[in-house]
């Protein structure tokens, strides 16, 4: 199965890096049955006319690395458990029809709507004079000189006009193109801002309209299983010279969305839309820096893209008679919410309920301790233990490529991410920042009880303990970079299981 997941906006770019963390750590999407779903591939696609939206460009980067250490450790393998395990591919990856011009990556190719104003991309001005009178009673002046290559900037009514040019496009083309009976799709997109808004009810309207459309699979597209994430107001903004985005606006806007998705995606009738997962947050957060889109936008990691990045891995895992009729067509809306254990300002592990700690406790603290080894105790046991084991982890392993981006650029963005998420409000305080100690990593979890005291971790138990894994462990000469994580992925569950209190 694959799962399609459109991430639109800004708001869409942030959950999915969240999900991309997540998916590091080795969280699958989990079956009725809480096994694995199996064969699954997801399929990211970034849409969002703003190119230069730092917060795009950061999970656009993140996606290239995931990508890459993923290739390097499992190939094309789907069904793999341990960190990297969701399989992520471009659409250019799975295309069949090469007479479909596409490029190798994440991003929907918006070309024909960021070049231009507002005002060009609709031809006011060779409108005749009655049609732009029309015009200028449904857009003010100011939204006529938008220029899109920053978004639609809090307006929807621009981007549903824009975005509706996507059903013309090589990218929507190409998804059709390898959509199977089987396959899933999900949106991620913001009901309080411009592009989210616009985009997820078009893009949804598209689809279930594909009859209408010169694409391949249309029958099959108009029957999906469709599922999205509709992200309410979670932060604050600073005051702007300007009113384009006026935080004092997000609820308005919301009411008013929340009305139209009922009326053409979420009705009690409506078969447009499987499943939606509305969450927000009204706790006021940090206050992210007033930017319509000209200096690139770059807003810290919150608590609501955390925990909105689980809901596609949710989707996923949903059986299909929950989804569908025995004919395989849509059944009415299903809707999910989201409630901490504690409502608290300061979230840790057991904020969360039962069941999302059951899904990322365990997988989050092992990427963290893995974290805290690349950074003070990986290098000096090169040429020690298991690393001479075969096959062989030398000194020159520190050099290649997949090292240098796992230790580098990838824990650099997931440094970066856990900061940002505990520097925000609320404070997303699952590990102790800037602690290097793996006895006090893990925030208001302690290591476990002994005859003699607590237990102790460090460096030192994970090489004795991967020294004797590594003994009963085979792995083939080319498996070096697999051989390592999958060394400590067994470790590091051991040592959470025997040295770490039980908060599960």
């Amino acid at each position: 199965m694959r799962l399609f997941i459109f991430a639109i906006g800004g708001t869409g770019s942030r959950v999915l890096k969240s999900m991309l963390m997540l998916s590091a750590a080795g969280v699958r999407p989990l079956d009725e049955n809480g096994k694995p779903v199996p064969n699954l591939e997801l399929v990211p696609i970034i849409i969002d006319p703003h190119k230069g939206n730092e917060d795009l460009k950061r999970t656009e980067a993140l996606l290239t690395s995931y990508r890459m250490i993923r290739s390097k450790l499992y190939g094309n393998r789907t069904d793999v458990d341990g960190f990297f395990a969701n399989r992520i591919v471009t659409l250019r990856e799975i295309m069949r029809d090469s007479s479909i011009q596409l490029n190798d990556t994440f991003i929907f190719n918006l070309s024909a709507v960021e070049r231009n104003k507002f005002r060009e991309f609709i031809g006011y001005d060779t409108m005749n004079e009655a049609n732009q009178a029309l015009s200028s009673l449904l857009f003010s002046n100011e939204q006529l000189e938008n220029k899109m290559n920053i978004g639609f900037v809090g307006s929807p009514n621009i981007g549903s006009v824009a975005l509706n040019e996507i059903k013309d496009s090589n990218e929507f083309k190409a998804f059709a193109n390898v959509f199977n009976a089987g396959d899933r799709i999900f949106f991620i997109s913001s009901i309080f801002g411009g592009t989210g808004a616009a985009g997820f009810p078009i893009m949804v309207k598209n689809i279930r309209q594909a009859a209408n459309l010169d694409i391949n699979n249309r029958d099959v597209l108009r029957k999906a299983p469709i599922g999205g994430l509709t992200v309410l107001p979670y932060f604050n903004l600073e005051l702007g010279d300007d009113h384009r985005i006026d935080k004092a606006d997000f609820i308005v806007k919301t009411q008013s969305a929340l009305y139209y998705y009922k009326e053409t995606l979420t009705g009690a009738n409506d078969s447009n839309l499987n499943t939606i997962f509305y969450l927000g947050d009204q706790v006021v957060s940090v206050p992210y820096l007033y930017d319509p889109g000209e200096h690139g936008q770059r807003n810290r990691a919150h608590m609501v893209e955390l925990v909105g990045a689980m809901a596609p891995l949710k989707f996923a895992g949903l059986a299909n008679s929950q989804l569908s009729d025995e004919n395989g067509y849509p059944l009415p809306s299903s809707a999910y919410e989201y409630a901490l254990d504690r409502d608290s300002l300061n979230v840790d592990f057991k904020a969360f309920g039962a069941e999302t700690r059951h899904l990322i406790y365990d997988k989050l603290v092992k990427l963290h301790l893995l974290f805290i080894h690349l950074n003070t105790g990986f290098k000096d046991t090169i040429g020690q233990g298991y690393t001479n084991d075969k096959p062989q982890i030398k000194s020159d392993f520190l050099a290649s490529q997949f090292y240098r981006t796992l230790s580098g650029e990838f824990m650099g963005a997931y440094k970066d991410w856990i900061t940002e998420m505990y520097n925000n409000m609320r404070s997303v305080e699952l590990f102790n920042i800037g602690e290097w100690d793996m006895n006090k990593a893990i925030h208001d979890v302690n290591t476990a009880k002994s005859f003699f005291g607590r237990k102790s971790v460090d460096n030192n138990v994970f090489k004795s303990v991967m020294n004797t894994l590594s003994q009963n462990s085979t792995y083939a000469p080319d498996e070096i970079e697999y051989k390592f994580l999958d060394l400590f992925n067994r470790a590091a569950q051991k040592i959470i299981d025997e040295r770490y209190e039980n908060i599960n």
